[in-house]
């Protein structure tokens, strides 16, 4: 029975071990769509800003 444990101790200590990998991928995971969602903000917002004041234009172009 002795060599059943260990046996079953050895797979634990995998499973433990690829658990700990599974944890720090989605910890990854996690930054990596934070900082794109961070980065689509910023770029959305600088494309709107640059709508804005290009619109601003027309509408005084257009009223001349």
């Amino acid at each position: 029975m002795e060599p059943r444990v260990v046996e079953l101790e050895t797979h634990l200590e995998y499973i433990r071990r690829d658990m700990e990998e599974v944890r720090g991928d989605v910890k990854s995971i996690k930054h990596r769509l934070a900082y794109s969602a961070g980065g689509t903000a910023v770029v959305l917002g600088l494309l709107a800003w640059i709508a804005n004041s290009r619109f601003d234009q027309v509408v005084t172009l257009l009223a001349q």
